[in-house]
């Protein structure tokens, strides 16, 4: 009779009837690198993104820019979502879902990041908290058109709303936030400020 050599405890496979099965040891040690790649997939972009914003923020290109950047994106977006005519909701669906994902990046990096600074270094209280309302009141009318049908001639009304409350609330965040606050911090608070914004839209988009 052929002789059977008998398999370590802690070998990764087995080989009865010709199938391999990985052991329990081998099963969890899968598991565990898979969730330390999970982890590092989640992690690493926001910590790359925020090194990289603050190494813009010291060539001369600050948090600031970046944010002006998203300004004029999302008046493009608000722009052709307004004028998309009435029998097209597919591409009113398709418009309103890219300004929200912007939109919601944007104003995480401000609330967690831009909002606070203005509140505490710039020591403009009254106007961070102004534009915090605001972005809830953006939200607000973004669920009610994610809710309205998008051939509803109410949808095109609060699409016109909204995009009133973006540009004031631009403007006010250009013409005299942004600079009250650029003028407030030293090169080291702008580094940290650029890569806070950077980290923080990384983590949408």
């Amino acid at each position: 009779m052929p002789r059977h050599t008998p398999r370590h405890p802690e070998a990764g496979y087995s080989h009865e009837g010709g199938t391999g099965w990985l052991s329990t040891r081998g099963l969890a040690m899968m598991a565990g690198g898979a969730a330390l790649a999970l982890v590092a997939s989640r992690l690493l972009p926001p910590v790359v993104a925020q090194l990289a914003g603050s190494a813009r923020a010291s060539a001369g290109r600050d948090g600031f820019a970046a944010l002006i950047d998203d300004h004029r994106h999302l008046q493009a977006l608000l722009v052709e979502m307004v004028q998309t005519p009435i029998d097209a909701p597919g591409r009113r669906t398709q418009l309103l879902l890219r300004l929200k994902r912007r939109l919601a990046a944007h104003a995480m990096a401000e609330e967690d990041v831009v909002y606070p600074m203005l509140h505490d270094q710039a020591r403009k209280e009254e106007d961070a908290k102004h534009l915090y309302g605001e972005h809830a009141e953006m939200k607000m009318h973004l669920f009610t058109l994610e809710q309205t049908p998008k051939d509803d001639p109410h949808w095109l009304a609060v699409a016109l709303d909204l995009k009133r409350i973006v540009d004031g609330h631009i403007r006010q965040e250009e013409e005299i936030d942004f600079p009250a606050l650029r003028n407030s911090l030293d090169d080291g608070q702008t580094a940290i400020m650029s890569g806070g914004v950077a980290r923080e839209k990384a983590l949408i988009l």
